[in-house]
């Protein structure tokens, strides 16, 4: 006796196991492989069916193809529904507004118990966000919040730079009695947390810094860092203009953030964690790339999800001919 085949609407239950569906079809029709789609397609609405060649020949033509506003994607992504996408985007990537406050809330309380608890010489005179959560690109279950603690009490990087391993080891005693983090290691710059949040936590670095942009100018910063400070010390000044990097990648629209959160979510979930010499690239170089396409791109407000994804990841792959810069100013008013 023939296997029965599966309904339509147990397809739509278990979509994880019929990963295909028909554009057109309204309810939605659901595939297993992607010729069985490609067959429908042809018999319902006539639709050619493509053959590898054409296709593996369309995936080459697609590294100099237009640009991410063009709605047509002719890489392999192009198996994959905007339709699909945009679920697969709302359900696992994008974090829902409850989460996001809750994951904040908890951030919150920590910086008060740093504000109210630290001794005199580890007194915060402002703790700034600088993790995803804070840039609006965070992804579900997989966001940083990490903290720069500018010290009221230090006032050059120099200065600080001598005295962070005493200072860190400071830091860590009384983090010891804040019941909701636990201390998972230190680095040479941060101590680092884990964050209790609801039924899930955030890895966290906690990283002490001196408050220069409100005492210098970026001209002055940067003179400094090129003549007056050894290429270790410069290693230091990045906690200090972390600022910078949060308002740049706070403007980005809302469309090239959600681009941002796909390649985390790829970078997360397709390779294992930097170990040794195979490092990956970070989440911030990752932003800087996909702000980069999208410029070259020509700055679209829409664009397809699918074709900027395929370019982000041509970029990646093609990285020892990427440079990418910024030469417009940063104002610093809002913060």
């Amino acid at each position: 006796m023939p296997k029965k085949r599966p309904t339509f609407l147990y397809r739509r239950k278990h979509a994880e196991d019929f990963p295909y569906c028909c554009d057109t079809c309204v309810p939605e029709l659901r595939f297993k492989l992607l010729r069985h789609k490609e067959q429908h397609d042809n018999v319902v609405h006539g639709i050619p069916i493509i053959s590898h060649e054409s296709k593996k020949a369309a995936m080459i033509s697609s590294l100099h193809a237009a640009p991410m506003s063009t709605l047509a994607c002719t890489s392999p992504l192009s198996a994959v529904s905007m339709r699909e996408l945009n679920t697969f985007i709302e359900t696992e990537i994008e974090p829902d507004t409850e989460n996001n406050q809750s994951c904040n809330f908890a951030v919150d309380r920590l910086c008060y118990f740093m504000q109210n608890n630290f001794p005199y010489q580890l007194r915060p005179s402002k703790i700034q966000k600088i993790g995803s959560l804070e840039k609006g690109t965070a992804v579900k279950g997989k966001s940083d919040a990490d903290l720069v603690v500018f010290l009221a009490t230090f006032h050059t990087v120099s200065e600080l730079s001598q005295k962070l391993a005493s200072i860190l080891d400071t830091i860590k005693l009384y983090l010891f009695t804040y019941d909701e983090c636990d201390i998972t290691g230190t680095t040479s710059y941060a101590v680092k947390v884990s964050l209790s949040c609801d039924d899930h936590s955030h890895n966290v670095d906690i990283l002490p810094s001196v408050n220069i942009l409100e005492t210098m100018s970026k001209e002055d910063i940067y003179e400094e860092m090129a003549s007056g400070s050894s290429s270790y010390t410069r290693d230091y000044y990045s906690a200090a203009l972390a600022p910078l990097q949060i308002q740049f990648v706070s403007s980005f629209k809302a469309k090239v953030k959600t681009l941002i959160r796909l390649m985390k979510y790829w970078r997360k979930t397709d390779f294992e964690e930097s170990t040794g010499t195979l490092r990956l690239p970070s989440s911030y170089l990752l932003e800087l790339i996909v702000f980069g396409e999208w410029e070259r791109a020509g700055s679209p407000n829409d664009f397809d999800l699918r074709r900027g994804f395929y370019h982000v990841l041509t970029a990646v792959a093609n990285y020892k001919t990427l440079s990418t810069y910024w030469t417009q100013p940063i104002h610093l008013t809002t913060l």
